[in-house]
């Protein structure tokens, strides 16, 4: 089950993943609200309902038990999963896991929420060159800023002004599946301390770092992940 990441993307980033996993499981994979084929609702977008989604997305798919599989923020909403109905979701990969482990997070800054509103390509753009700063990522970051583009900013911007990030933090010491956190050693968006910090938090997690990996490896280098990602969910 791929739980989506941020809301500026939908599930045609995690191809490749889905064709290495399909041939050995059933795959699950949906658009977040707010971008690909999915309804830009006016308000709805914090971590609850996104793992609302995640659960409606499984049971339309009559699947009973499923790993999870994320990127960045998307662990957020996967953690509320895990943690809520442990015998259904029995392990979690997650790639540059993004979360605010502060006590209390600072609000979003006003002016930044508004220049998403006014220049959402002026976000985009330079966004998709700091997640892909492997040599030769000309390709993906074209690819990844047109989909990006098509995502509806106000969504963005509601969910920044909805999320509460404390609850998925705390229950870092309490999600006890067997989890792995796949981070790119050059990650540029995301430090690989953070991904040590989540992991050392965890009970049962462990880390794999891609050599020169930005942050993210599985859309940039899925030759080094994907192997990563069959042996855990699938033992292949």
């Amino acid at each position: 089950m791929f739980v989506p990441t941020w809301n500026i993307v939908d599930a045609r980033v995690v191809g490749h993943q889905v064709a290495a996993l399909e041939p050995h499981a059933t795959v699950v994979t949906y658009d977040p609200r707010g971008a690909g084929a999915s309804e830009r609702p006016q308000r709805g977008y914090d971590f609850p309902l996104h793992a609302a989604d995640a659960l409606a997305a499984l049971e339309a798919a009559s699947v009973e038990q499923a790993g999870l599989v994320t990127a960045s923020r998307g662990i957020n909403a996967a953690l509320l999963l895990a943690f809520d109905d442990p015998k259904r979701f029995d392990r979690l990969a997650v790639v540059a896991p993004y979360m605010q482990l502060e006590t209390e997070p600072d609000p979003p800054d006003p002016a930044w929420l508004e220049s998403l509103r006014t220049d959402w390509p002026g976000f985009i753009v330079p966004f998709m060159h700091e997640v892909f700063t492997e040599p030769g990522s000309a390709g993906v970051i074209a690819e990844m800023i047109a989909i990006g583009l098509e995502a509806t900013p106000e969504a963005v911007v509601t969910q920044e002004l909805e999320l509460d990030w404390q609850r998925p933090a705390r229950l870092l010491p309490q999600v006890t599946c067997p989890t792995l956190v796949v981070h790119g050693e050059a990650d540029a968006a995301v430090p690989a301390s953070l991904a040590e910090s989540i992991v050392a938090a965890m009970p049962n997690a462990r880390l794999e770092l891609i050599p020169d990996g930005g942050h993210r490896p599985d859309i940039r280098t899925p030759e080094l992940v994907d192997p990563l990602l069959l042996e855990f969910l699938v033992g292949s």
